[in-house]
């Protein structure tokens, strides 16, 4: 059951898909939203004249917080409009905490609400917010990149199937948001048989377990090519016409991407459809 959904809020276009997708969820699930934009403010460090304020000065930080109110106003206003029952909080966070605090308000929900990047107005912070809901949140994720929509329930996913823990984590914490009988493609990129990894068949487990939940799964076998496996799972996801792609994520850091390959950036920065990451 969803009875909490938590957004954090960036600014632009990526606030109005977020919390148009967390509309979607709370009209269907009788749930409330949460919003939170955060005003950073300087840090005081030590010298040897005493502490001193390290950081924006009293411009930006009115400017700042001018900002923040009026992503609160905004994303207030259209889930007023819906009537959703709501809170939006304004708080301030030292320079460089403000990703850990939206993951310590996220531990409140059931899910987090992550609006993507806008390619026109990037943000420098963008993949620090979503990699500190992913790893530290302690819930999913549902990335939803500007543009996209979230229908709910939904009643077609992509599901990115590896037998690991993450990927099971996503498929099952997805479950709540699938129509009874949806389809789901079972996804699997240059699976291989084997006795510790896929099994005999890649997918067919896994499928099997999906139909006894009474939804409707086959397995697509995809090859990667020359693409990198998130860009061929992004691919698979927008032609087959899916509506939500559900995923394993994994952090960012380099010993992560050098075993993972990446797929969780690739992924974030390509997705056009809506993205649920567990970890």
């Amino acid at each position: 059951m969803i009875r909490d959904l938590f957004v954090y809020l960036q600014g632009g276009a990526p606030d109005v898909a977020a919390v148009d997708a967390a509309i979607a969820l709370a009209l269907s699930h009788e749930a409330r939203v949460v919003g939170l934009a955060a005003v950073l403010h300087p840090v005081p460090v030590a010298s040897e004249w005493g502490l001193a304020a390290a950081g924006p000065g009293a411009v930006e930080m009115a400017a700042a917080r001018e900002a923040a109110q009026a992503w609160a106003a905004a994303a207030r206003e259209r889930l007023e409009r819906a009537g959703v029952p709501h809170e939006l909080r304004l708080v301030d966070a030292p320079l460089a905490w403000p990703e850990e605090i939206a993951a310590l308000h996220a531990r409140h929900a059931d899910l987090s609400v992550f609006g993507g990047a806008a390619p026109e107005h990037p943000n420098p912070r963008h993949a620090l917010g979503f990699d500190a809901l992913l790893m530290h949140g302690g819930r999913p994720v549902l990335l939803v990149p500007p543009g996209a929509r979230l229908p709910a329930p939904v009643r077609h996913v992509c599901l990115a199937w590896q037998p690991r823990r993450e990927a099971t984590r996503a498929l099952h914490d997805a479950l709540p948001l699938l129509a009874p009988g949806a389809q789901v493609d079972v996804v699997v990129v240059d699976a291989e048989p084997s006795l510790l990894g896929h099994g005999e068949r890649p997918g067919a487990d896994i499928a099997a377990h999906l139909a006894r939940h009474g939804l409707d799964p086959q397995v697509v076998a995809v090859s990667r090519g020359d693409r990198k496996v998130g860009g061929a799972l992004v691919d698979q996801a927008r032609e087959s016409g899916a509506e939500l792609l559900v995923m394993g994520g994994f952090s960012h850091s380099r010993w992560r991407q050098q075993v993972f390959g990446g797929v969780t950036r690739t992924v974030l920065a390509q997705a056009t459809l809506p993205v649920l990451f567990s970890h």
